[in-house]
């Protein structure tokens, strides 16, 4: 089994919590990394000392830079587009899951309402970053 580094993107303080206490039950070698804000993601990305990460869970709805500029950037940017990006949002608009398609977001799954759920997409995406995928050298 590989061990995975996960960005999480979210504004949500109450999500973001979920999210780590979720992942963390689900037992698979990650190490998870949060950001509040796209602006805050594309900082950490860009800074040096900072392992790049094999994959981003990004919100959609974020004030100011929203999941789809994030998206947008990271997908035109030379050192940064080769990190898949999987939209993780309580929206199920058709056009924010077309607008995620188009910006070339390897998925885009919709955030639970409730626990279990969420403890069924953190075991999925583990065991989707640890044990099926394989990912480059970073």
């Amino acid at each position: 089994m590989n061990r995975a580094d996960i960005l999480i993107v979210d504004d949500s303080p109450a999500d973001r919590a979920s999210i780590k206490i979720a992942f963390a039950k689900s037992g698979y070698p990650l190490n998870l990394q949060f950001a509040f804000s796209g602006t805050a993601a594309l900082d950490y990305l860009r800074s040096d000392g900072h392992a790049r990460p094999h994959l981003m869970l990004v919100d959609v709805k974020m004030p100011g830079f929203s999941g789809i500029e994030l998206l947008q950037t990271v997908k035109r940017d030379p050192d940064l587009h080769r990190i898949p990006v999987i939209m993780f949002s309580g929206s199920d608009d058709k056009e924010d899951v077309d607008s995620a398609y188009r910006n070339f977001a390897a998925g885009y799954i919709r955030k639970p309402t409730d626990v279990e759920g969420l403890h069924e997409v953190a075991d999925t995406v583990g065991k989707l970053c640890t044990v099926v995928l394989s990912f480059p050298e970073k």
